[in-house]
């Protein structure tokens, strides 16, 4: 997913683009009650109305948000990062006995008037571009992608574009945003993001979202999207965002596979409510993501929500379908200097 495509529109749709706040914009547009006035409320809570480092160029810091009870954190300017700090190391493992398909989202804001805590140096934007962000949204444009409205400058990640297989196959062959099942003792792992873990730039947002837009994606999608987030006049409600469909199980040739244990039909599709860090499983809010931490944040001040600059996160899928339930996508995360931050959800007793 190399090369930069670029998001240009001339279309009045700006009016519909949430408010922004803290920096940092994912509209959200499902879900009952106006979807704008939501949309404006994530950030706010996360970031506290801090007003966001100095604009790019210049040197120094600005002090930012300081949350109540957790200590220094402070935005800073992403071009004074070092460069090792200017990347997360991602793994993904299957301890289910099915294949997984999951839909990532990795979304990054260009630091600049208009998102002063963007994660990307305006200089970086061909990194980011070559290590697989191959949206690109300008200054003033905005982007729909499947239940959200995204403004620019950002860039989107979409992990092999969602599709199962990456070429011809079967089985556990040319597999692109999927995971074979764990065999005996011993998990299956992405074959990017593997037990060593791949590196990318860092985003400002994680999200498990499918589009629905792809041919795989539209054959798999079960919660219903939106029609139209980015047009206020052709936007229909869709199903809460902690709802909509972040992966499935399924079986070698990508179909859902039968529901266990005692949730009943339907345990095959896992949405933002089943996967430990979202907003929507950690906070109780319909905040379907994972988000960036302050730049001076640290595995101790972390909100539980959060991940870092320089940073690893180890996601785990599990299948454990028990009442009451638990996170079905667990993650365990540190920070750059390797102190642990989150721990996977003790109740899957994952090592």
């Amino acid at each position: 997913m190399c090369g930069l495509y670029r998001i240009s529109k001339t279309s009045a749709v700006m009016a519909v683009v949430a408010t922004l706040v803290g920096g940092l914009l994912l509209a959200g547009c499902g879900g009952s009650g106006n979807a704008l006035e939501f949309l404006g409320s994530p950030f706010r809570s996360l970031y506290g109305g801090t007003t966001g480092p100095t604009a790019p160029g210049s040197t120094g810091t600005q002090s930012g948000a300081v949350l109540s009870g957790s200590g220094d954190r402070v935005y800073t300017d992403p071009c004074a990062e070092p460069q090792t700090r200017k990347f997360v190391r991602i793994s993904m493992r299957n301890e289910s006995r099915d294949y997984v398909h999951y839909f990532l989202v990795l979304i990054a804001f260009v630091s600049s008037e208009t998102y002063p805590e963007g994660a990307v140096c305006p200089e970086d934007i061909a990194t980011y571009s070559a290590n697989g962000y191959n949206i690109f949204i300008e200054e003033g444009q905005v982007e729909p992608f499947g239940n959200y409205c995204i403004e620019g400058p950002a860039l989107i990640r979409f992990h092999q574009g969602g599709r199962f297989r990456s070429a011809g196959g079967s089985g556990s062959a040319n597999l692109a945003s999927a995971i074979p099942p764990a065999q005996g003792s011993s998990p299956g792992y992405d074959s990017f993001f593997g037990s060593a873990g791949g590196q990318v730039p860092v985003p400002n947002v994680i999200l498990f979202h499918n589009p629905g837009n792809t041919a795989e994606g539209q054959a798999l999608l079960i919660g219903q999207l939106t029609s139209s987030p980015c047009d206020v006049n052709r936007r229909l409600p869709g199903d809460p965002d902690c709802s909509l469909d972040a992966f499935y199980y399924v079986d070698e040739d990508d179909r859902i596979v039968g529901s266990r244990g005692d949730l009943g039909f339907g345990s095959a599709r896992r949405a933002p409510s089943e996967i430990q860090g979202t907003g929507c499983e950690c906070q109780g809010r319909a905040y379907p993501f994972q988000v960036l931490a302050p730049s001076t944040a640290t595995a101790q001040t972390a909100e539980c929500n959060e991940f870092f600059r320089g940073g690893r996160i180890e996601y785990v899928f599990v299948r454990d379908d028990v009442d009451p339930p638990y996170p079905q996508l667990l993650w365990r995360a540190t920070d750059s200097n390797g102190a642990r931050a989150h721990d996977f959800d003790a109740r899957a007793d994952i090592r």
